[in-house]
């Protein structure tokens, strides 16, 4: 039942009243029912600790029950969370209650409280507020999965390119700011056009996922790689020697240009162009898209050779 989970505070300067309302919620059911004597100290318990539903006095010294009810939503959108606000007044002409509402209330209780109509009233505005934060957190749930639907990449579950572009920015700035080298290796699949005029998305998708799988097989976890467009990988390492840095990115190209793929048309065989840039610490800094445009330029030197070399 909602009774039992529900949070409230209670904030009135008026200590006999607080006390009175905890014994009065909790005579209801609401066993989790915490007091403070004032506004401040229920902002500050409320950052630390969010409630279900805060039961103020509109009038209080030093902040009254409607700038407390203004700062509980300033601090609700903070942290993405809503608190049910209900005031307790002895105000109950409109242009009063009207204003309350404006400013974010929920309910008000005219003084004294009756206490089945307290009950019932915390009962609403809980309702309310759980409503409101189950909504929120599956917003927020719908919001990380739209992100990471946004930055990885569904056929083969690598980073896109604005992520991939992130990373190796970040490791550019690595390199420029403790020395090294990282190398940015583009590889393209020059004949997917065909492959998919051919034989449909179905089999281009199945080998994008083998490329993915065939590239993983061959660097280190630390190593950067993306599905940056249709038919073009990107692969980043840090910190290689030359000699280590050709027999790497030259293992790859092989394997990808000689080993047939298996798809659901059967045995198929692409053709794999390969292109690389060093950037070494000392350098001039240079702008992620700019390496990957020069790197991309340098593909029909690595094409030119029959796909057998990886062009610098």
């Amino acid at each position: 039942m909602i009774r039992d989970s529900l949070s409230i505070l209670v904030v009135d300067d008026m200590k006999f009243s607080c006390e009175s309302i905890r014994r009065a919620l909790k005579k209801e059911g609401y066993s989790s029912v915490d007091v403070v004597n004032n506004a401040p100290d229920a902002l500050n318990r409320l950052k630390e600790h969010p409630v279900d539903v805060v039961l103020a006095d509109w009038l209080m010294p030093e902040m009254d029950g409607l700038e407390l009810a203004k700062r509980i939503r300033q601090q609700d959108k903070e942290h993405q969370h809503y608190t049910g606000i209900v005031l307790l007044t002895a105000k109950d002409d409109i242009s009063s209650i009207r204003i309350a509402f404006e400013e974010g209330v929920d309910d008000y209780i005219v003084k004294p409280p009756n206490q089945i109509e307290l009950a019932a009233r915390i009962y609403s505005a809980g309702r309310v507020a759980i409503m409101q934060n189950e909504l929120l957190q599956s917003t927020q749930n719908l919001q990380k999965l739209y992100e990471v639907k946004c930055t990885v990449d569904r056929i083969t579950g690598l980073g896109r390119l604005d992520g991939t572009q992130n990373r190796l920015n970040a490791l550019l700035k690595q390199t420029h700011s403790r020395g090294g080298s990282t190398c940015c290796a583009i590889l393209k699949v020059t004949d997917l056009d065909s492959i998919i005029t051919a034989y449909g998305k179905t089999v281009h998708e199945q080998l994008m996922s083998n490329v993915a799988t065939r590239i993983c097989r061959h660097v280190r976890p630390i190593d950067l790689i993306g599905h940056i467009t249709q038919d073009e990988f990107l692969i980043a390492m840090y910190d290689l020697t030359d000699d280590v840095r050709c027999r790497n990115f030259k293992r790859i190209l092989h394997d990808l240009n000689h080993r047939s793929y298996k798809t659901s048309s059967g045995f198929l065989n692409i053709h794999c162009a390969m292109a690389m840039s060093v950037i070494l610490k000392g350098e001039d800094e240079q702008d992620v898209e700019e390496l990957i445009k020069i790197t991309r330029g340098k593909l029909h030197k690595s094409i030119a050779t029959g796909f057998e070399e990886v062009a610098t």
